[in-house]
């Protein structure tokens, strides 16, 4: 014999031991595995019997050990091929192994082979023609119903599942009928030993379902799978698959990445492997629920992850198949980060309740529908009502008096379509009672939608008594005082000077300067009340202004020797009636204290700060202003020593500026004097 023609079967020997031990202690445990390494063992008990049988120059008993593994083969492709598609239950399938058991009890019996011959190349053994015709019918009959089973299978399969069944439905029946064909032609036609090439053939056949298997690995072997793994790989959550033992069979890549590791050390690890020591107890038993086909929405889970413990949410729902379950199928949402804005929410929901329940305004809580939600200790300290007395009503049915009903269900009806309202009124108490109020209406809006609305009311009362008081005074300086200064004045100025003494001259002139001062307060407090109480701007003409109040102070200038030169320009500005005080009082005050020559008013446009302001000049070349002075000139009561003023005209100038949104500077003329700069923003 040739040792050359043993090859194969000692190749394949080698190979499908191999794959048996792989199958069984290094890929996921599915169904069909076992089946799929007792196909190997029973192909490599036949080609070992072959290969002993030659080195032992035929051997009966080596004989029989192969013949043993060659009986087993079409039994365990149906055994394999049920398993597979899943068409036919245990109980069925496994009377295949009936007419095997019998044949090989005969076979170690010494009925089925008859003797071991050679033939050119090697021993085979020679069967007894009835055993063996029976033998190999019933074999077919095995093969042919397991060739229906996949050819029905692949037809009910689409996507990666229809790959795989294709190549394993060739391979079978391809080597069934490639075994026959060959050993009838080499060992019955020709007399030559036909192992070495039905060897090759298992090798092949082995090869292709081991190919079939692990290249168009599935996540789920059922018909009804799509391509689940082109779905699965690019979701935005973790997916895995375990079957009834809890076993994982398949992860998707972001699954992986969650728990830093790799596919192959997850693929048929438990998945309690993965979770966290701490939550391992509780773990498993959802574990024990889910494979008994439990659904579990929102589980929340710790999964040992590449920075520490990650907080995860897992979905799952049972894989059934043939009214079994088989498997589970799971989602694995990472929500640390939501966990994260939950947290976030907490806190900020506490100090909003702490806003809300310290705040020292009386605050309501509406929902969109303008009824009361919760009132804060300060709205009950308010009006008097507590929160059993209003939830749920509408509030203005209890503070709006009739007076204001009409203004306050418009303010709400304002409210309600989204607009946020600020305005002040009377409201009613539980007594009965009214109280001036703040009212500040907000619409509460979540994602574009308006769920709610935050009523805000703050007693005004000392207020609205205090702006009383103080307009009875300001009425009482501007009319009772002012008219009574103007009998004095009109008293004094009839005395005839010609008649009195020098010291009596002096007496009078010193009234009438201190009435004069006096009236000039009161009309300093007079504009000072009405900067506060004219809230409308409108456009005004720089040029119309300045050119009036020019004209108005040339007559004065002259005659105390200055010069006004004014440099004409154009310009728009947002300011009222009072803007002409502003330049009138600097005029003035240059022409009366700064012992000048010269006054000169010129303009220009000028940005700043992002926005376009007109910076006016008005310059003098008098005495200068004292630096000390300068720190302080815009404030209240604050003038030149001897000056029989107020105090209040520049700082009337400066309220009036920041009221237009502008602001004013003082410094050093170029050669000698004063300037003020004045900065108005630019009306369009």
């Amino acid at each position: 014999m040739n040792g050359i023609y043993l090859l194969p079967s000692i190749v394949s020997s080698i190979f499908l031991f191999s794959i048996a031990i792989y199958f069984l202690f290094l890929l996921p445990r599915k169904k069909y595995i076992l089946s799929l390494v007792l196909i190997c063992l029973a192909s490599f008990f036949w080609n070992v019997g072959t290969v002993l049988t030659n080195l032992t120059d035929g051997e009966i008993l080596w004989a029989e050990i192969g013949t043993a593994g060659l009986i087993f083969i079409p039994a365990v492709i149906l055994h394999f091929s049920a398993e597979y598609t899943g068409f036919l239950k245990k109980r069925y399938y496994l009377f295949a192994y009936l007419p095997a058991i019998i044949v090989a009890i005969l076979n170690f019996s010494g009925y089925y082979i008859e003797k071991v011959e050679y033939k050119r190349i090697g021993f085979e053994p020679v069967y007894n023609e009835t055993l063996f015709s029976l033998n190999s019918w019933v074999g077919l009959f095995m093969i042919i119903f397991s060739t229906f089973l996949l050819f029905k299978y692949y037809r009910e399969s689409i996507g990666i599942k229809k790959r795989q069944v294709l190549i394993i439905l060739f391979a079978i029946p391809a080597n069934a009928i490639l075994s026959f064909i060959s050993y009838e032609a080499l060992n019955e036609i020709l007399k030559v030993a036909q192992f070495p090439v039905g060897s090759t053939f298992d090798f092949i056949t082995i090869s292709l379902i081991i190919y079939a298997i692990l290249k168009f690995k599935l996540p789920v072997g059922t018909p009804t799978e799509i391509d689940f793994r082109i779905l699965a790989e690019t979701a935005g959550e973790g997916i895995c698959i375990i079957d009834d033992a809890g076993i994982i069979e398949y992860s998707n890549h972001y699954f992986c990445e969650m728990i830093n590791n790799s596919k192959k050390k997850i693929t048929g690890k438990p998945l309690i492997d993965f979770i966290s020591d701490e939550f391992r107890e509780d773990f498993n038993r959802y574990v024990d629920e889910i494979v008994k086909g439990n659904k579990f929405e929102g589980l929340e889970i710790k999964l040992k992850g590449k920075n520490g413990t990650i907080t995860a949410e897992m979905n799952t729902s049972p894989i059934i198949w043939n009214e079994k379950i088989i498997g589970s199928f799971i989602t694995i949402r990472d929500v640390e980060e939501r966990k994260r804005m939950e947290e976030e929410l907490r806190r900020q929901k506490t100090y909003f309740q702490a806003l809300f329940w310290n705040s020292p305004e009386a605050i309501v809580s509406l929902d969109e529908k303008h009824r009361v939600v919760d009132i804060n200790p300060a709205f009950e300290e308010l009006f008097g009502y507590n929160i059993e007395e209003l939830k749920g009503k509408n509030i203005d049915n209890f503070i709006l008096p009739d007076e204001e009903r009409e203004e306050g269900e418009n303010i709400t009806r304002q409210v309600i379509s989204g607009k946020i309202i600020r305005t002040e009124g009377k409201r009613k108490r539980k007594d009965g009672s009214l109280v001036n109020v703040s009212i500040l209406g907000a619409p509460i809006f979540i994602d574009g939608k308006q769920v709610g609305i935050f009523g805000i009311y703050r007693d005004i009362t000392a207020r609205k008594e205090a702006e009383q008081e103080r307009e009875f005074y300001n009425s009482l300086l501007r009319h009772d005082v002012a008219n009574k200064n103007t009998i004095i004045l009109g008293n004094l100025e009839l005395f005839d000077t010609k008649n009195l003494t020098e010291t009596q001259k002096s007496l009078i002139e010193d009234a009438l300067k201190a009435a004069h001062s006096s009236t000039e307060l009161i009309d300093n407090i007079r504009k000072l009340h009405m900067i506060n109480d004219e809230k409308t701007l409108i456009p005004v003409d720089i040029h119309d202004i300045l050119s009036k109040t020019v004209k108005n102070f040339e007559q004065q200038a002259k005659n105390n020797g200055i010069e006004i030169i004014y440099h004409p320009f154009d310009g728009i500005v947002k300011a009222d009636s009072f803007l002409e005080n502003v330049f009138s009082n600097i005029i003035q005050n240059a022409i009366l204290h700064s012992n000048c020559s010269k006054i000169e008013i010129s303009g220009k446009e000028e940005r700043r700060g992002g926005k376009i302001f007109y910076k006016i000049l008005i310059k003098d070349d008098g005495d200068g202003i004292p630096e000390e002075m300068k720190k302080i000139i815009f404030n209240p009561r604050v003038k030149r020593r001897g000056s029989p003023g107020s105090g209040l005209g520049l700082y009337l100038v400066k309220k009036l500026i920041e009221k237009y949104g502008g602001y004013i500077n003082v410094g050093d003329s170029e050669e000698k004097g004063t300037v003020f700069e004045i900065y108005l923003p630019k009306y369009r």
